[in-house]
């Protein structure tokens, strides 16, 4: 065989050598590749799993609160009716106890007022201070 055809054996040879090696490189570092996908897929169905488990738990929680809301909003109601009631009886009591206690403070006002105009002019009379009508003591 010629020269350069045993050179082109030689450098084919090393060529499907290095396209081998570049092949099984590859192959591994696919092989990794699919590995980690492996990996990120079983991650993934536990976050799925446990999001349906979460789905699953709130649409417990919102059933409950379905079946609880009539129930709150009744007592809601009724606790508004009960301050109603209260309003309208403390306001009734404060119409019905305020005009009498005003007026009962009011006469006590007006009774110590007069015994203590009756007190000073009988005090005036008696010790002989000039009175406050004009500076005039009659007598």
């Amino acid at each position: 065989m010629s020269t350069l055809l045993q050179i082109c054996f030689v450098i084919v040879t090393i060529a499907v050598v290095a396209i081998a090696i570049a092949m099984i490189r590859a192959m591994h570092h696919f092989r990794q590749t699919s590995d980690e996908f492996s990996s990120l897929t079983r991650e993934a169905r536990q976050w799925i799993d446990q999001l349906k488990n979460v789905t699953h738990d709130a649409g417990d929680l919102v059933s409950s609160f379905r079946e609880v809301a009539p129930r709150l909003r009744r007592v809601v109601d009724r606790f508004e009716r009960i301050g109603e009631r209260t309003a309208m009886l403390s306001d009734s009591v404060l119409n019905e106890v305020e005009v009498p206690v005003r007026a009962a403070v009011a006469v006590a006002r007006g009774v110590r007022f007069g015994a203590k105009q009756f007190v000073e002019r009988l005090t005036q009379r008696f010790t002989g201070r000039s009175s406050t009508n004009g500076g005039g003591n009659y007598e």
